[in-house]
């Protein structure tokens, strides 16, 4: 008799989690992370001179903005744009620290072989140098970048998103 009623209990536990009835925490196991959804990418247009050169793009990408956010002990408001498409790349972090202290960025463009990068991060390794404006416009903004990376190429232009989404911290 107790082993017909222990199969009917043990049959009942499964058909409840298996079904949905009791969700699988409630049955005293971990539930899984739902799969991350596909990367959430948006219209953004860059227009860039890179040493002479244009590098244009109107390629989707990631814009991301978060207002408490740090790095290397500086509590800032951050904004980035992410874009990669056919061996090109860009990549810029907006800094803009909570205590008044200069903006910074970090910038690295890659298209084909050449490869430039500029970092006014404090407490990273310099790179360059330079500043980026950032001007809000709707749920997005534009930033405007004059930069100069530290082998001597000069970077200008404008980095346009038409939507930050939520940031997502890194490593924690």
């Amino acid at each position: 008799m107790w082993g017909n009623l222990r199969t009917l209990v043990c049959g009942i536990a499964v058909v409840a989690v298996g079904s949905g009835w009791i969700p699988l925490d409630a049955a005293g196991q971990q539930r899984r992370a739902p799969a991350a959804p596909e990367e959430w990418k948006a219209p953004m247009q860059v227009s860039l001179k890179i040493g002479g050169q244009r590098y244009e793009s109107s390629t989707p990408g990631k814009c991301t903005h978060a207002l408490v956010a740090s790095i290397y002990q500086a509590v800032s408001e951050l904004w980035t744009a992410e874009q990669s498409e056919d061996g090109r790349s860009l990549n810029l972090s907006f800094w803009r620290p909570k205590d008044g202290s200069a903006d910074m960025v970090s910038l690295s463009i890659t298209s084909g072989r050449s490869s430039h990068r500029v970092s006014t991060v404090r407490g990273a390794p310099l790179a360059g140098s330079g500043k980026v404006a950032l001007q809000p416009s709707g749920k997005g903004g534009v930033f405007t970048v004059d930069a100069k990376t530290a082998e001597g190429a000069a970077i200008s232009g404008n980095i346009k998103c038409d939507v930050f989404a939520p940031h997502v911290a890194e490593g924690g």
